[in-house]
């Protein structure tokens, strides 16, 4: 390399197949560089929380200061699927590295000790659980790691004080084996996720923020209230934009979800994904959905980190997400190409009544989606590029409700409850024929629907 080359920008180009950095991956890169490259005065330690959407190229944050630092640079991961595609990418790249977990077997861990401890490697993959082991954390601190990074570093603070333990832990590894530069990764992090890194992880010391705009232009928002969240998703599924990926709350919920729309449309081009499968199962879904061009996938949250499927056209939310980090994680799958797609949120009266977290951004129609949603992180939005608000149609409520209202007014005591969606629906069974309910008004307003839909 020439003395006059910018060894950020080469190392782009030579390793990576990237012409130059954005603004923001260049300045995150630039921080952990002046920190860990060895100077003749030792720079301070560098603690920071950088926060890039969805999509901005987290990754090149890392790996490109990981292949410049002389020493040992530590990468972690949640999942044991983002940790194989990172290890993937470096492959790619021509990068060495090894990826160390749980269950591998006595001639793998030799073979990982070797690399490391001759150096025949400087960068370690692993998931927070194997590195707290005390063998493990032993011959890390002898290697004395110099870059530490944890990616999907929301994580920490979701998961790390209930299932989780060993996401908290990452701050007593950090605290004992004090590296350079520690790099805390995610895309979406509010101020209460940030307050909470700062104790979990970084020991009470308040890190640095580099916190680019976490704004998906290229997603447009809406909400559709309803009274059958089947009946939409259907709807939806049939109507809108594939690749298409379904989220939901629960395992039992996506499996449901991907049964119910094989059973309606027919089709075998709709799965589902969650933490219950396993590792083989995962990897094939992954390996289909990465490949198709008009699959649908109804999965949990476990779904998505690192997953870097660049067309998804159109993400859908079954049910309100845990948090507004979650909504912009999960709807943020789509568009990773910038060409544009929908994330439409699914809600109920049943929402509403929860008082779930994004409460006020399904039930406001008066004020941008986008707006409400950064407003939430305490970001200040710019214009709207997208949303069903700003686009002077967000729909206030259920569409079917007024004329199944209307229906019942008009037909008072004309039919039993057990009844009713038969008459919504216009199904002429021997009972409603009998009793000529097909001639009252408003029968078959919901005519199309599944009974099951009318009944919920």
């Amino acid at each position: 390399m020439d003395e006059d080359e910018d060894p950020v920008v080469e190392t782009c180009r030579k390793i990576f197949g990237i012409n130059y950095p954005y603004p923001w991956q260049r300045l995150i890169i630039a921080s952990v560089l002046d920190a860990a490259l060895p100077s003749s005065n030792l720079p301070a330690p560098l603690r920071q929380i950088a926060v890039l959407p969805t999509g901005a190229g987290k990754s090149l944050c890392w790996m490109l200061p990981a292949v410049l630092i002389k020493g040992l640079t530590i990468a972690v991961f949640p999942l044991l699927s983002l940790m194989a595609d990172q290890k993937r990418r470096l492959d790619e790249a021509g990068v060495e590295s090894v990826l160390l977990r749980g269950g591998l077997s006595p001639e793998e861990k030799h073979r990982i000790w070797f690399d490391l401890e001759s150096n025949r490697t400087t960068i370690l993959l692993a998931n927070p659980e194997i590195l707290q082991t005390p063998e493990v954390t032993r011959r890390l601190e002898s290697l004395n790691p110099r870059f530490f990074v944890v990616d999907e570093t929301h994580t920490v603070s979701q998961w790390g004080e209930s299932f989780r333990p060993a996401c908290a832990g990452m701050g007593s590894l950090i605290k004992k084996w004090n590296p350079q530069a520690v790099l805390a990764l995610t895309a979406t992090a509010g101020p209460r996720i940030r307050e909470s890194l700062t104790r979990l992880l970084f020991n009470g010391v308040k890190p640095a923020e580099a916190l680019a705009n976490p704004d998906r232009p290229a997603i447009r928002y809406g909400v559709i209230p309803v009274l059958s969240r089947n009946h939409t998703l259907e709807y939806l599924v049939k109507s809108e934009p594939h690749p298409l990926i379904v989220f939901g709350s629960t395992r039992s919920s996506v499996e449901k979800a991907a049964r119910m729309l094989r059973c309606r449309l027919g089709s075998t081009d709709i799965r589902f994904y969650h933490a219950g499968l396993s590792r083989d199962e995962k990897t094939k879904l992954e390996k289909w959905y990465l490949e198709s061009s008009n699959g649908v996938l109804c999965a949990t949250s476990a779904y998505g980190m690192g997953v870097d499927k660049k067309n998804i056209r159109t993400v859908i939310h079954l049910s309100p997400p845990s948090s507004t980090e979650a909504y912009l994680q999960e709807s943020g799958r789509a568009s990773r190409d910038g060409t544009g797609a929908n994330a439409w949120l699914i809600w109920t009266s049943d929402d509403t009544e929860k008082n779930c977290s994004t409460t006020h951004y399904a039930t406001s129609t008066s004020r941008c989606r986008r707006e409400v949603l950064l407003e939430a992180l305490g970001i200040e939005a710019s214009d709207c590029t997208g949303c069903d608000v700003c686009g002077g149609n967000p729909v206030k409520s259920p569409r079917e409700e007024k004329p199944i209202l209307d229906t019942i007014k008009w037909n008072r005591r004309r039919f039993r409850k057990g009844e009713a969606a038969r008459v919504l629906i216009g199904r002429k069974s021997a009972e409603v024929q009998r009793k000529g309910l097909e001639s009252l008004r408003g029968f078959g307003i919901l005519f199309g629907w599944e009974l099951e839909d009318a009944e919920e």
